[in-house]
């Protein structure tokens, strides 16, 4: 499925721009998304922030329940962080459980450049159309 020119802008502002979150894929199926870890990045400990973490998946998430033209709005979410996050890049897949009429489930996974699972993250979000 192509990226549409409003799915472009979305991640040309905001905190999606800031952390340098690029959209590679959306599809019925799945939506990929990357990011480039830097010192902005990085909590006092020298790895992800759990916010950044959760940033990607929620973005990740938010456009897999749109990809079929719903306007959905995020009821709850969950992360479990399963190990540090480090080195130059992360990528998120998110992938629909269900996409109902009036409620959409997403999950995603967060790996590190050596394909390692660093995170999980699961969501509900309301339809509004």
């Amino acid at each position: 499925m192509k990226i549409t020119k409003e799915q472009k802008e979305l991640f040309n502002q905001g905190f999606i721009k800031y952390n340098n979150i690029e959209l590679i894929e959306v599809t019925e199926e799945r939506t990929v998304l990357k990011t480039k870890i830097n010192e902005n990045s990085l909590n006092p400990y020298g790895i992800v922030h759990g916010g950044l973490l959760f940033g990607i998946a929620d973005t990740a998430m938010g456009v897999a329940a749109s990809v079929k033209g719903n306007k959905s709005v995020t009821t709850t979410a969950n992360i479990t962080y399963i190990k540090p996050a480090t080195g130059k890049e992360l990528t998120c897949i998110a992938t629909p459980i269900k996409i109902g009429k009036t409620m959409t489930h997403l999950e995603a996974k967060i790996y590190n450049e050596k394909e390692e699972l660093v995170a999980t993250a699961t969501s509900s979000y309301f339809n509004l159309d």
